[in-house]
């Protein structure tokens, strides 16, 4: 009889361990231009609105993303961004738990043109050859009378 109480106990406890299975969501996609080209680099970021905690990717060589360990439910804002294009957003994303949940989009150019940005720079003069940082002189009877390993 002790015999079944332990067997049984034993596959309670292992049953339990088992289940404590997957506990997140994820979302992926691919972001493309309007030509289907796509888009290297291009930053998704994922809000949970209900407390502001902000997940995000950046996309691969060939536009694919991927953003793992997500709180399952929602609402999620994602908003998809990337330089010259408009970015794209969608409200009220809902997670299911242990699912990925997919989201690829086209991005629109932007008509708006970006102007030049110029960098100038001077010297300041903080590095030169007499300024070679701290200094100290030490003579030929520092030498002998300062401590040393093999002295």
């Amino acid at each position: 009889m002790k015999k079944i109480y332990v067997g049984l106990i034993a596959f309670l406890v292992s049953a339990m361990a088992f289940s404590q299975g997957v506990t997140t969501s994820s979302i992926g996609g691919k972001i493309t231009d309007n030509t289907g080209e796509p888009l290297p680099g291009a930053t998704v970021v994922a809000v949970y609105v209900p407390t502001g905690a902000k997940y995000g990717a950046a996309t691969d060589f060939d536009g694919y993303y991927r953003i793992s360990n997500m709180r399952s439910g929602g609402p999620y804002r994602i908003t998809i961004s990337y330089v010259g294009f408009n970015d794209y957003v969608q409200e009220n994303v809902t997670l299911t738990l242990g699912q990925s949940t997919t989201i690829s989009t086209g991005l629109a150019e932007s008509a708006t043109a970006l102007d030049e940005v110029v960098v100038t720079a001077t010297g300041t003069g903080v590095f030169s050859s007499s300024k070679t940082g701290t200094e100290t002189n030490v003579s030929q009877r520092d030498i002998q009378t300062l401590p040393s390993a093999s002295r």
